[in-house]
């Protein structure tokens, strides 16, 4: 049995109510895990809190690496470029990011097509490509990714598809909050959360089924 890179267990977390209740779940390298649930269930509390933004009420989280956790609402500056913004979130110059963007898996993300444009001038699926690139630049064992197929094109799509897939065959480990039926093909397992509690989606069940249910 493969070792887990990331381990939850019995974690609770509280707001001003319960959102997540003894929660437990593990992934190895190799591992896209899929967070299906619908608006409110939990699904980005549970990835803020591996990614160790929010402590839990009670339980353990422990994770083996670094984790980047790309949020769905893209921290990125609008007033900046995209080279700007990717150096603020690493100490490298001009020169080696644009080796990093078009000489590994990141070249996926194209980001080097527009590289000088500022980001009010972007479309959805730039923005999300750029977004993921400056969590990646720091080369992240882990991949938190909060919806990152939403309201996207069919070709950002699939750029960020195929780059979950080489990152995953690279021995990376990501986390998929989406309720994306193509992006779930793509996932070794799917958990759905629901009332804050959480469980594997039975083989033979859809996503869809899974919410209406």
């Amino acid at each position: 049995m493969a070792e887990s890179i990331v381990t939850v267990e019995n974690v609770s977390l509280k707001y001003k109510k319960t959102v997540l209740t003894n929660v437990s779940i593990s992934a190895s390298k190799g591992d896209v895990i899929g967070l299906l649930g619908l608006n409110g269930s939990g699904k980005s509390t549970l990835l803020s809190a591996i990614a160790g933004l929010r402590k839990p009420a009670s339980g353990t989280i422990k994770v083996e690496g670094k984790a980047g956790f790309v949020t769905q609402e893209n921290a990125l500056i609008d007033e900046l470029t995209a080279m700007d913004n990717l150096k603020m979130w690493t100490p490298l110059s001009r020169q080696d990011i644009l080796k990093e963007l078009t000489g590994t898996e990141l070249s996926i993300l194209k980001v080097q097509d527009f590289i000088d444009l500022k980001v009010k001038r972007m479309s959805g699926g730039m923005k999300k490509r750029l977004a993921i690139a400056s969590v990646l630049l720091a080369k992240p064992d882990i991949l938190l990714l909060d919806e990152p197929l939403a309201a996207l094109d069919i070709p950002a799509k699939n750029d960020i598809i195929n780059f979950i897939d080489s990152f995953r065959s690279k021995g990376g480990t990501v986390f998929i909050a989406s309720h994306s039926e193509e992006l779930f093909k793509h996932c070794s397992k799917i958990y759905l959360l629901k009332k804050g509690v959480l469980s594997l989606l039975p083989e033979g069940i859809s996503p869809a089924e899974a919410l209406d249910d």
